[in-house]
């Protein structure tokens, strides 16, 4: 069963805790840490090949914050159940997290409200996002009088926007950034971010000197509740049955590019844009895994949208103690579940398709 930390210090130091464990066992670890924030950093630790580095096992998480606390308990199970595991000649980089100050204030936005998952823009923060700049005011944080008022109301504003626009313009604002609003939902600002700057420094190294790299990038949120999906990028070359047959995963999905909202700012498709630019492009395999915690259907994405409508509106305008506990209540539920049944799926779905990607990929044979 996952195991999550309390709070964003409990995973500093119990990650610390694990570091001089793996130290004091003869394993070669590097570490460096990214000041973002006062005291919040982005660290970086390298576990080191046995032998000569040919593969880079590379493990992200918390992007969006809160997140962060699932791909922490993720982290605990890669190092107890796969690291020992891996070829010889596979070196492992974590970085944890990417969003700090998120993960500190269990928000999915960094210091500045900037979804940092559309923050990673290929085109100069160029895209436009109609179905939002539609949608405008329903975004707009607000105060917000008591559980049942608040709840009635947002239902109410949910139906008017869908009745007036349609479900794919509310999709279309809620899937792509969005730069018109800075204290609404999915900002992914016009510069690139503190944390974002980091990576995309980093990038370019992480795929230097080696000839295969996997990375995995770790969300929650997204998808059915009691069942992982594996997404891929719009650039992977193999079909989504085909990487589920290789790596023996029922769920892994695919961006459509005929049904593709053009989406600009995504970590992952940076990632293969580097790649792409390079003179010999190496092997890479870049994916996330996104647990789902309500569910996929539609009255579950409203309810997942309810939580961040509420933790936004608490965020910028002052509401009562007990709807600010009720909010976070929300959010907690909707980014790291607390039920047993969930976790223990979870930790289910993260060892199956794990540790088929590394076989799949000759990073393990075990």
């Amino acid at each position: 069963m996952l195991k999550y930390p309390k709070n964003y210090q409990e995973s500093k130091t119990e990650l610390k805790a694990w570091i001089q464990s793996l130290k004091k066992a003869g394993v070669k670890v590097d570490t460096k840490s990214f000041p973002i924030e006062g005291e919040l950093v982005i660290d970086k630790v390298t576990i080191k090949s046995k032998k000569q580095t040919t593969k880079r096992l590379i493990l992200t998480l918390g992007l969006h914050g809160i997140e962060g606390y699932v791909g922490h308990a993720c982290l605990k199970v890669f190092l107890n159940e796969f690291l020992g595991k891996l070829s010889p000649e596979t070196e492992t980089v974590i970085y944890h997290p990417l969003n700090p100050y998120g993960m500190s204030k269990f928000r999915r936005t960094n210091e500045n409200n900037v979804d940092l998952n559309r923050n990673f823009s290929q085109h100069q923060f160029s895209a436009e996002n109609i179905g939002y700049q539609k949608a405008q005011s329903f975004f707009e944080p607000r105060k917000l009088r008591g559980h049942l008022l608040s709840n009635l109301g947002y239902y109410g504003r949910v139906l008017k926007v869908i009745a007036k626009y349609g479900v794919s313009s509310m999709k279309e604002a809620t899937l792509m950034g969005q730069k018109i609003q800075k204290e609404g939902l999915y900002y992914s600002a016009q510069e690139f971010q503190k944390s974002t700057q980091v990576m995309i420094s980093e990038i370019p190294k992480l795929l230097d000197g080696v000839a295969d790299v996997v990375w995995v990038d770790l969300h929650t949120g997204y998808g059915p509740r009691y069942q992982m999906s594996v997404v891929n990028s719009v650039r992977e070359a193999k079909t989504p049955k085909e990487v589920s047959e290789a790596i023996q995963y029922p769920l892994v999905l695919g961006l459509n590019k005929e049904d593709f909202y053009e989406i600009d700012g995504d970590m992952i498709e940076w990632i293969y844009m580097e790649n792409n630019k390079r003179e010999k492009p190496i092997q890479l395999y870049a994916t996330c895994f996104e647990f789902g915690t309500l569910g996929d259907s539609t009255l579950n994405s409203i309810e997942s949208l309810k939580a961040m409508v509420f933790e936004n509106s608490d965020r910028f305008h002052p509401q009562s103690k007990s709807f600010s506990r009720y909010a976070n209540r929300l959010m907690r539920e909707q980014y790291l579940p607390s039920s047993i049944k969930w976790k223990e799926k979870a930790e289910q779905d993260f060892h199956q398709a794990f540790g088929g990607i590394l076989r799949y990929k000759g990073f393990s044979n075990k």
